[in-house]
């Protein structure tokens, strides 16, 4: 097993996009797997887009605070320690309803979605520009279909 340090190791890479702050966690040991981690500190009243995977399945597991999570016809409000089940291909959102930050861990399988957080910090797109956003999101098979719910 590699050291924290070590050149194996994975270094966490923290990234501000869409009015949140987004950890993309590596792995210690310098595992590989099929799999992405992300940490996302979410202010109040902020939210992902409306959109849609083609290629990757989501778990999301809150930590903290309260999320209101759009998953096709249902809606979950889901607290501490709860977890949703975004398959792909299935249209979802998120949005922080709670009065304080809120942390979401979400797994991506396969791996490779991580890097559109990166190409959106370094592209930097307004919020509000969804069709600059979608062709960005596009690169990585994933339609946005519109803002957040209210």
């Amino acid at each position: 097993m590699a050291e924290p340090n070590s050149p194996k190791a994975q270094a966490d890479r923290v990234l501000e996009v869409f009015g949140e702050t987004v950890i993309v966690r590596g792995d210690a040991g310098g595992t590989l797997l099929d799999a992405a981690v992300i940490e996302e500190i979410v202010p109040p009243s902020v939210g992902a887009p409306l959109h849609r995977h083609s290629r990757e399945d989501e778990i999301s597991y809150v930590i903290e605070g309260t999320f209101r999570i759009w998953r096709g016809d249902e809606v979950l409000d889901v607290g501490p320690g709860g977890v949703a089940l975004l398959p792909r291909h299935q249209v979802h959102t998120f949005k922080n309803i709670g009065a304080g930050p809120g942390r979401l861990l979400t797994v991506i399988l396969p791996a490779g979605f991580e890097r559109f957080f990166k190409v959106v910090a370094e592209r930097r797109p307004m919020d509000e520009d969804l069709a600059e956003i979608a062709t960005i999101a596009a690169e990585f098979g994933l339609e946005i279909l519109g803002p957040p719910p209210a």
